[in-house]
């Protein structure tokens, strides 16, 4: 059947139409060309009806179907429900007493109004069909219905012809001639428009806990919590997920390993490949695991993903439409006779289609998400369930499951743009070849002189990733042995060389990302320039051929709206190809650590305010963060000149928890206290200023962090009993200034102040000189673009004189001119913001990393290596590359937002009155919705650092949980910390695609402001001033999407910022040296300790572990210390090295209060071999001599008093012998006897052993104490004994108990005591 068969059928069925009297289906006199358009009566009374009716029936069994298969749980009746069905049955009703009326008014002429009679029917029957699926989403547990909301929304729009026919008509003939018929189609508009907003409500549901609405709302009053948050789908966790994925993925690996015994089978038997060929194959097979990892993840998540692809092809139909509608707008504005509705229908098109690209691009980016969320879960889970590698260090794991992953989740958002962006831009070059002929060709050649150089620059930053991932591999691999290891790290004073360890590694890994920014800035200035390239050399090839080629509004703007669509995907591009290219690489390194060989069984056991006002109503108390301490008694302290109430003091004394501290100190609360309250620990003093404040009896309480000086049990203490809900100052106005977050859930009102701080903490880091020519620099850029824009709406409304314009050279050269210095400009502050970045961030990390290091043990014991580890990882990666990339994109589309409104401005002044009110509702939105989403980016980051300490825990007792058979307990526990991460995740990124929805709303209502006001101005306003103006009021929506993108990971990320300098808050130890320091180099000479009143304690507030301990030990002196556990034997060689801090007290050392010098001075002059062997990652010449202070003679040397020379002497690589992590690749015996060596390396005065060869066995105590009595006998030796026999020829015997020092003599006077030595020594069997 051809065309004209067709057209001759519908004039047929036309003409039937006029010959019953009825108007045709289609009238193009009456809908087009007129001055009041309208759409037939027949067109409305069957398309209209038919088009949602025709929507519902054909897509309504394959959404049964689905829902078959989503079975959530029944959902029971509410409120809701029973509207949507009541109205349901009303707009059911409707199309009944319709098809009766027009049976009973119209009975002579049913056969000619069949088509008539049959539209209400069909109406009828597809609100009944919809009811029912409204029903069986309900039963199914579907709370929400896209399916059901798009058939309302298509029966509304279909409604609105006929409802303008219906007003139209009122007006005209008056509404009584058939008020019937007109109350009933607005009633029926009215229940339609009702069921369009209900569908648009959730569905109630028990069991679910919020909505996002819900959750930002009461973000405004309380702050998120894990409990604000939804429950994760079933789709979406772990056990869902990896159950599928770990199937699939067990067929890839066998599959791969026939493709090696097929490689290994055609080797002759007993022959050996060539360096070359094994690295070649070694790499073939790293490959091949990355490729076997994409299918199978491709194999899983596929399907969902195609959905999303569907969708931006839709987001495409829309873009490309919107610059024919352009030009048709603007060819409406050079018609002189053309109506006015033309105008504003071309207006109210471009803004539905603005809507519509904006809807079908963020439900795309929702499902990128939804698999990048999926994919983060599967890739975590795999890892987890990989067995302990001997070649794979934490540091490695870790960084396998943060930055790796993360490059996975980038690699799923941009992996479209990778081949949709090419059709993107040969679709824009096609269109442009329509308005500018061959001259297009010039923008093709331009493309193509572009492509490779961005090829290139991918390439080239692909090696430099690689670069920067293995050296960020290397630094957390050795932080995570600091970490571990921190111990021996203070005890042997090493912390410096290891920080410049770190630094080395940290170095390396800046220098990489140097590099790669230069060449990423260098990309994406020939990218953001490209549009002009394009148009420049386009528009001078097309007016240098032909003098009558010029350049009208239609031609340029439409062009310029093209080359800004092609702008898009010229953009993307070349991240989408670095993304890609690093996501090979990750998939290569995931994929390589997931094919690796596992262990074998057998092996397992190796293996204050500045400025403002405030005011309060009645008495105030207040609490300093610095407690100030009068030289009075305690209890004159706290009453602070009030009279004495017995009961409520002491109601006061035990709120703040000081009631323990009274029994300790020696006259109770009449203690006298020195000046600036001396004799008291940071927490009492703290107290006894909170004390003061309770016992006041006020009416407001300012509290500024009193609970910071306090350990965590004590703070909970005074929380609860004293400022908590249950407190004694319960029916008082209370305001808390704190860092405790687990305080905030009790809290009435909670006011958040750290965002500001963090950014100014951000750019001191930079510097305010760097910061000036950043911001200029910006504005020049702009300013450049704004010229040029300007300057090309003046060439379009050049005057034609004799079919051509004049001065088109000059014309051409400023427009290259401003457009080559935008160029530079754009060079220019890429270049200088990732500069700045690189400064800030090894600012940043230095100071983290100096935090930590000079942190106490008390730290290390508290804090999660977990936490800190995710400090150095993620925490740095994001002030690495997401800060500095937001603030790039932030700036950027913030000083283009300020030229697309001077422009629409320029053009339409009265556009300021939309456009003001439009600014601050788009400030509003988006300032709620940062706050809310930085809330949830740090719930998830609470949440993520619990992955990574479980992950920690698990490689490093691999061993023991597969000897106990653990592993699905650990497996499960794992999935339970990742689907919690994932509940916060989840909503932060439903969160950003409900925020660009709304605000890109509020872009499109930009577009049709600029394009209405241009219709209405049309008698005033050129078609260049429109052109520009319409043109780039189109870019709106992406600017705010963008903008709000930027800003929210300028926001979320800054927050790393907060993390990684909360460490500077945190206590730290004494100074690691002191300048003009007096202290001999050869100190201690004689090696003479003497203690005096030595107290002890592990925690403020806990009871002493020494106390009172004075004695002297004399050069020369070997010291046994024994005692049970808990005595407090280690905590002597812990005061030795000032691990802990006096409590009281003094030590001497050869005569010198150790307390007064620095703590490397101190460490540094004595030596311990630790109970624990802790060896480095590096060669064993650095774990000997990390300082290189000694020759390779003395090094050999002390190996051989070690008895450790011929095992090294026969390996390899001799002294450059690589150490595994933790030394594994020692036995522990040999692990001991390195420590030993170090000791004899070192050969100080003082030698104190902890316990040294508890875990050994004794063969190597042996050859340890023999070495000790040989070579140490000039040396004061304190030796804290597990086994009694090797210190029964020591000088003197110190037996401990309960921190007291019960027994001291020499072994053979203790013995004959019959005391507790002698008990022990009896057990022991040695008397």
């Amino acid at each position: 059947m051809n065309c004209n068969t067709i057209n001759l059928r519908l004039q047929s069925g036309s003409d039937q139409l006029r010959l019953s009297g009825l108007d045709p289906l289609w009238d193009w006199n009456r809908t087009w060309y007129t001055a009041n358009p309208d759409l037939t009566q027949c067109f409305q009374n069957t398309v209209l009806v038919w088009v949602p009716c025709i929507y519902l029936w054909l897509l309504a069994p394959f959404y049964c179907l689905y829902l078959y298969c989503y079975d959530h749980g029944r959902i029971r009746t509410s409120c809701l429900c029973s509207s949507k069905m009541v109205l349901g049955f009303l707009l059911a009703s409707f199309g009944f007493v319709e098809f009766f009326y027009i049976l009973l008014e119209r009975s002579q002429e049913i056969q000619q109004h069949m088509v008539f009679l049959l539209s209400p029917i069909i109406r009828s029957l597809t609100v009944i069909l919809a009811l029912c699926i409204i029903q069986l989403e309900r039963i199914r547990g579907c709370r929400s219905s896209i399916f059901l909301f798009l058939f309302w929304v298509l029966a509304v729009i279909c409604s609105l012809v006929p409802l303008r026919a219906k007003i139209q008509l009122a007006m005209d003939e008056g509404i009584v001639s058939d008020i019937v018929r007109y109350l009933a189609f607005f009633s029926y508009f009215t229940i339609q428009l009702a069921q369009l907003f209900m569908c648009c409500l959730l569905t109630s549901l028990q069991r679910e806990k919020n909505t996002f609405q819900k959750a930002c709302c009461e973000r405004i009053s309380h702050p998120l919590a894990g409990e604000d948050l939804w429950t994760l789908r079933e789709e979406d966790t772990s056990r869902k997920i990896i159950s599928e994925l770990e199937e699939n993925w067990t067929d890839e690996c066998a599959e791969l390993q026939k493709q090696e015994k097929a490689l290994a089978s055609g080797v002759a038997l007993g022959s050996r490949l060539p360096d070359q060929a094994q690295l070649l194959r070694k790499l073939q097979k790293e490959q091949s695991s990355g490729f076997f990892l994409l299918r199978t993840l491709a194999r899983n998540f596929g399907p969902y993903f195609l959905t999303g692809t569907l969708c931006i092809i839709f987001h495409d139909v829309f873009m490309f439409a919107i610059p024919q509608v352009l030009s048709l707008l603007l060819d409406f504005m050079r018609d002189e006779d053309a109506p006015l509705w033309k105008g504003y229908f071309y207006a109210t098109l471009m803004f539905l289609l603005s809507c519509l690209q904006s809807l079908f691009s963020h439900q795309y980016m929702y499902t990128c998400f939804t698999v990048g969320m999926r994919v983060k879960t599967a890739v975590m889970g795999l890892v987890y369930r990989k067995r302990c590698q001997e070649t794979c260090t934490v540091g490695e794991i870790v960084n396998l499951v943060s930055a790796d992953t993360q490059k996975l989740m980038d690699f799923v958002v941009y992996f479209n743009a990778v081949w949709l962006a090419p059709i993107e831009i040969a679709l824009c070059l096609f269109f442009l070849w329509q308005h500018l002929g061959p001259s297009a060709l010039a923008g093709i050649a331009t493309v193509i002189l572009i492509f490779p150089l961005n090829g290139f620059i991918a390439k080239k930053r692909s090696k430099l990733q690689e670069i920067q991932m293995k050296c960020m591999d290397g630094r957390i691999r050795l932080m995570n042995e600091i970490l571990n290891g921190i111990k021996i790290l203070k005890f042997y004073a090493w912390e410096k060389a290891f920080l410049e360890k770190v630094l080395g590694h940290r170095e390396k890994e800046l220098q990489a990302l140097k590099k790669s920014q230069i060449l990423y800035s260098i990309s994406i200035a020939s990218f953001n320039s490209s549009s002009f390239l394009i148009a420049f050399s386009m528009f001078g090839v097309y007016v240098t051929l032909d003098d009558r080629n010029v350049l009208d509004a239609q031609k340029v703007f439409v062009s310029m709206a093209l080359i800004n669509i092609l702008k898009t995907p010229l953009s993307q591009l070349p991240f989408a190809i670095s993304t890609t290219m690093q996501a090979m690489v990750s998939l290569r390194r995931l994929g390589k650590y997931l094919c690796s060989e596992e262990l074998k069984v057998e092996n397992v056991s190796k293996a204050p305010s500045t400025s403002g006002k405030n005011a309060t109503d009645g008495s105030v108390a207040y609490v300093p963060q610095q407690a100030w301490i009068q030289n009075a008694t305690v209890q004159d302290n706290i009453i602070f000149g009030r009279e004495k109430m017995k009961t409520w003091y002491h109601r006061v004394l035990e709120a703040c928890a000081l009631l323990p501290d009274l029994d300790i100190l020696p006259a109770g609360d009449a203690t006298e206290i020195g000046e600036k309250g001396l004799n008291l620990s940071g927490g009492q003093k703290q107290r006894v200023s909170l004390a003061r404040a309770v016992y006041r009896k006020a009416d407001v309480y300012l509290m500024d962090d009193p609970l910071s000086a306090v350990d965590a049990h004590v703070g909970q203490h005074i929380f609860d009993k004293v400022v908590g809900p249950k407190g004694v100052l319960r029916d008082k106005t209370r305001i808390l200034v704190t860092h405790g977050m687990s305080f905030l859930p009790q809290a009435d009102l909670i006011l958040v102040l750290v965002r500001l701080a963090m950014y100014k903490k951000y750019f001191k880091t930079i510097g305010l000189v760097s910061i000036i020519p950043i911001v200029f620099l910006y504005a020049f850029q702009q300013g450049a673009s704004l010229a040029y824009n300007y300057w090309l709406s003046m060439w379009a409304d050049d005057p034609i004189v004799n079919g051509t314009q004049t001065d088109t050279d000059l014309k051409l050269t400023v427009f290259g001119a401003l457009g080559f210095v935008q160029g530079i400009a754009i060079f220019g502050t890429t270049v200088a913001i990732s500069i700045c970045g690189i400064i800030a961030s090894r600012h940043l990390h230095m100071e983290l990393l100096i935090n930590v290091l000079h942190s106490p043990m008390s730290f290390f014991e508290c804090t999660p290596s977990g936490n800190l580890l995710n400090r150095f990882s993620k925490e740095i990666d994001a002030i690495d590359c997401m800060v500095p990339e937001g603030l790039k994109m932030m700036l950027s589309y913030v000083f283009k937002l300020m030229e697309v409104c001077i422009i629409v401005m320029m053009a339409t002044p009265f556009a300021a009155v939309i456009i003001l009110p439009l600014a601050f509702l788009y400030a509003f939105v988006q300032s709620f919705y940062v706050a809310t989403s930085c809330q949830l980016r740090r719930l998830e980051a609470v949440s993520r650092s619990p992955i990574y300490t479980h992950f920690n825990e698990t490689v490093q007792g691999a061993s023991v949980i597969r000897a106990f058979g653990e592993q699905s307990r650990f497996i499960q526990q794992t999935n339970e910390r990742v689907d919690f991460n994932q509940t916060s995740y989840f909503p932060r990124f439903v969160a950003t695609r409900w925020l660009a929805v709304n605000l890109e709303f509020v872009g499109n209502g930009v577009v049709l402001a600029a394009a209405i006001l241009s219709v209405m101005g049309k008698g005033t306003l050129s078609p260049g001033i429109v052109g520009l103006a319409v043109s780039h009021s189109l870019q709106v929506t992406g600017i705010l999407s963008w903008i709000v993108r930027s800003w929210t990971d300028v926001e979320n990320n800054i927050v790393s910022v907060e993390r990684v300098n909360e460490y500077a808050e945190t206590a730290k130890e004494a100074s690691w040296s002191i300048e003009g320091s007096s202290l001999p180099l050869a100190w201690p000479q004689r090696g003479a300790i003497e203690f005096q009143d030595y107290g002890l304690q592990y925690r403020k507030g806990l009871e002493l572990a020494l106390k009172g301990i004075t004695m002297q030990v004399h050069e020369r002196e070997r010291i046994g210390i024994v005692g049970r556990t808990g005595a407090g034997k280690s905590s002597l060689a812990l005061g030795i090295f000032r691990i802990l801090e006096a409590a009281k007290g003094k030590i001497f050392v050869d005569g010198v209060n150790i307390a007064d010098i620095g703590l490397h001075d101190l460490r540094s002059r004595i030596t311990i071999i630790p109970q624990d062997p802790v060896l480095f990652s590096g060669s064993l010449r650095m774990n000997l001599d990390p300082f290189d202070s000694y020759t390779d003679e003395e090094v050999w040397r002390s190996l051989e008093l070690a008895h450790l020379k011929n095992f090294i002497s026969n390996l390899p690589d001799k002294l450059n012998h690589e150490c595994s992590e933790g030394g594994e690749n020692l036995s522990l015996g040999q692990r001991q006897l390195v420590c030993l060596a170090r000791a004899l390396l070192r050969k100080t005065k003082i030698l104190v052993l902890d316990e040294a060869t508890a875990a050994v066995d004794l063969e190597t105590d042996m050859l340890i104490q023999s070495t000790i009595r040989t070579q140490f006998d000039d040396c004061t030796v304190l030796t804290v004994a597990h086994r009694l026999n090797t210190i029964m020829d020591y000088t003197r015997v110190i037996v401990m108990d309960r921190g007291l020092i019960s027994e001291m003599d020499t072994p053979a006077n203790l013995i004959a005591q019959r005391g507790q030595f002698y008990g022990m020594c009896r057990e022991a069997g040695l008397v």
